[in-house]
């Protein structure tokens, strides 16, 4: 009998150290179940968000040489990404930046993801000092400082921008 009570123990525990410790939360808009607040990847791996995250990842050809530059410069920064899982142009831009980040191993630690209503509202998160006018947004920070973003859709490509962002 002891030895159930500390299985169980053990177990719940361990259940509760790896429970996901993001503040999202799904709604429902429009017959279209939404992701608000901050998320991390695997929640946009599910849902309508998630058939077309592994849709666009998976198609997405990433500029290999250039991520390879991005890599030697991206590793000190961190990045803030918002969008909103109803827009399209995340449903298209999200995946390929995370593929791009995938591609050159970027910690993933650094990468904070932020999901709002279409008001641009994250839900029990305040995000007015990150001044969102359109999703996604790609905020790139180095040593606590904003050094630029992309917003809705990149310039030339992702891997361009985010080249050109880094260079500054």
């Amino acid at each position: 009998m002891k030895r159930i009570t500390i299985t169980v123990v053990l177990t719940i525990t361990i259940v509760n150290l790896f429970a996901q410790t993001d503040s999202s939360e799904v709604l429902q808009v429009a017959d279209t179940n939404i992701i608000v607040g901050e998320c991390d990847r695997s929640d946009l791996q599910t849902g309508e968000f998630g058939n077309h995250f592994f849709e666009e990842y998976r198609s997405y050809q990433a500029d290999g040489e250039l991520s390879e530059s991005i890599k030697n410069k991206i590793f000190s920064c961190s990045i803030t990404i918002v969008l909103a899982t109803w827009c399209h142009d995340s449903q298209l831009q999200v995946p390929r930046f995370i593929k791009i980040l995938d591609n050159i191993d970027y910690n993933t630690n650094y990468l904070k993801i932020i999901c709002v209503d279409k008001e641009k509202k994250a839900g029990d998160i305040d995000i007015s000092m990150l001044d969102i006018e359109k999703v996604p947004t790609f905020i790139f920070y180095k040593e606590d400082k904003e050094v630029g973003r992309i917003i809705e859709t990149p310039s030339e490509t992702l891997e361009i921008d985010t080249f050109n962002i880094l260079e500054e």
